[in-house]
């Protein structure tokens, strides 16, 4: 038997479930292993020859779709691999590039992205009903219902900002003593033309004792959250939790020379947009 399975491993089979429960809600559908130019119209669309030979070859991992079929967004999922691999790498910059010209949402996403948040059952749930309430928002300044002038903002809308827990969470942690200070220190930068969002979040526990968090987000042509805003409450929903879990003595601690040496690092590969 020469057939294959179309989700080759765990993570897959997870991130397409985790999909399908969402958007079934909105009428939507969910599509693995669909080619990119089965996708997108790119004859005469303006992209290389590169990304041109690269799009009749390569797929999508997921393809989310209207009731209709129409493209909404597509989902990559990364593995560790990805990070260090000179070819994965490479056709991870076509892929951005490809949709990044062609204005299609592409959301690149880890099995950090399985974590519950809040009320969510997942971050990547939480995303995918952030896209659908900010296409409804859009929609609904179409129709007039509200002002155009409106800005969007997701972390305003009653029941979308799961994060606000570790928020309070990490102000009463400096009520008890628990922590030095009563926010997270964050430091966020960018690569690759802002294709790349990344924060260094850092909070003093004790004297010369720190917890930190390192994340990088992808997500080209998503506004309902933009990566920046992804990867900071992320690395500061991080934080928290290694906050919560001191009693267990689970959490790492890094000295001040070692953050130095992490903010060091970040400054050598991020242009730094906020310290």
């Amino acid at each position: 038997m020469h057939r294959k399975p179309l989700l080759v491993n765990k993570q897959e089979r997870l991130t397409d479930e985790i999909l399908e429960k969402t958007v079934s809600k909105y009428e939507a559908r969910v599509f693995s292993k669909i080619r990119i130019a089965d996708v997108l119209d790119i004859n005469n669309s303006g992209i290389s020859n590169k990304e041109y030979t690269y799009a009749l070859k390569a797929h999508f991992d997921f393809v989310v779709t209207n009731e209709g079929t129409f493209p909404e967004f597509v989902v990559e999922f990364d593995e560790k691999y990805h990070k260090y691999n000179k070819s994965a790498i490479l056709r991870d910059e076509l892929k951005n590039s490809i949709c990044c010209k062609l204005k299609l949402p592409l959301l690149r996403v880890t099995s950090e992205y399985f974590e519950k948040i809040g009320d969510f059952s997942s971050i990547l749930n939480w995303i995918t009903e952030l896209y659908f309430t900010h296409k409804t928002f859009l929609d609904a300044q179409d129709h007039g219902e509200i002002p155009l002038d409106e800005p969007w903002t997701w972390f305003s809308v009653v029941g979308y900002d799961p994060f606000i827990f570790s928020r309070i969470f990490i102000q009463k942690a400096y009520d008890d003593g628990l922590c030095c200070e009563p926010i997270i220190r964050v430091r966020i930068g960018n690569r690759d033309e802002r294709r790349y969002h990344a924060t260094l979040a850092t909070l003093k526990i004790q004297e010369n004792k720190y917890l930190t968090s390192l994340v990088e987000c992808s997500a080209i042509n998503f506004y309902a959250v933009p990566a920046w805003e992804l990867s900071k409450e992320i690395a500061e929903c991080n934080i928290a939790k290694k906050l919560m879990c001191l009693d267990e003595n689970k959490s790492e601690y890094q000295t001040y020379e070692e953050v130095s040496k992490l903010i060091k690092e970040f400054d050598e590969k991020y242009i730094v947009i906020i310290s």
